[in-house]
């Protein structure tokens, strides 16, 4: 497997990332003690984009973007936006466990210090509702409980949202995970929140909320 295998593998256990914290010291003359912290540096796809990649006034998923999908979106420009071939898309599906969707971008937040991504994923699935999708997608994840799902639209996209907890595999604390669905005349598209600051007020979740403010079909 080439070099997107393990550094794609890599990305995927940001999941379990934790703050790193080293013992602490006390000063021999004050008594003093103090802790020294460390935030290690997220993970990322050492893959690069599609040609032509970036950002489109602002959005992702358009032609000519690092992603090119049924919708577009506005993305935040700090993030890394990174898109995915048919050899990256099968490692990175069979790590996951989703065989139902194909994994077609990622924006992720470490370029500003967050362990924080935005995962999508597309499939074709004409005769499934953006329900039925989101709840198989759902229900590949590992240790879900409490899935809450929500149908909606967005403009005039029929979509569905869904909210579950999850526990880290890693460090058996819960995390509270979100994902949306969407349809198109092109197909379904599934964005969803990872990472274990997947639920950071200040970058991750606005920055779902904009991509769902700002939903489009492509043409």
């Amino acid at each position: 497997m080439r070099k997107i295998a393990s550094s794609a593998a890599t990305a995927l256990l940001t999941v379990g990332v934790l703050t790193a914290c080293s013992p602490s010291s006390t000063d021999a003359k004050s008594g003093a003690t103090a802790k020294e912290s460390a935030k290690p540096t997220a993970p990322t796809v050492e893959k690069t984009t599609k040609p032509g990649g970036g950002l489109k006034d602002g959005r992702i998923g358009d032609a000519g973007t690092a992603c090119t999908l049924p919708v577009s979106f506005e993305a935040p420009k700090e993030w890394k936006h990174t898109g995915f071939t048919g050899e990256d898309n099968e490692f990175l599906n069979k790590w996951a466990g989703h065989r139902s969707v194909k994994v077609a971008c990622e924006l992720s937040a470490s370029r500003i210090g967050v362990i924080g991504f935005i995962r999508v994923y597309t499939t074709d699935g004409p005769d499934k509702s953006p329900r039925q999708v989101l709840e198989t997608f759902v229900a590949e994840e590992k240790r879900v409980s409490d899935p809450q799902y929500t149908e909606t639209k967005l403009g005039d996209l029929p979509a569905a949202e869904v909210v579950y907890t999850q526990r880290d595999a890693l460090l058996d604390e819960p995390r509270t995970r979100r994902g949306l669905a969407v349809k198109t005349t092109k197909g379904l598209t599934v964005l969803h929140v990872e990472g274990a600051e997947s639920d950071d007020p200040k970058a991750v979740i606005p920055a779902y909320e904009q991509a769902k403010a700002t939903m489009r079909a492509t043409t």
